[in-house]
């Protein structure tokens, strides 16, 4: 499995802080297909 986070604009950065900082994530969509699987997110305040 590979995750490659992608943030357009501004952006949060998710990963500076790994396990301190707690970022809500609100899921907008899923989709599957044969060897991937798209995840989309909003990311909550």
């Amino acid at each position: 499995m590979i995750i490659a986070p992608v943030m357009l604009g501004d952006g949060v950065r998710l990963f500076d802080h790994p396990g301190g900082t707690n970022v809500r994530l609100e899921r907008l969509s899923l989709g599957e297909v044969p060897h991937a699987t798209n995840l989309w997110f909003r990311v909550l305040r």
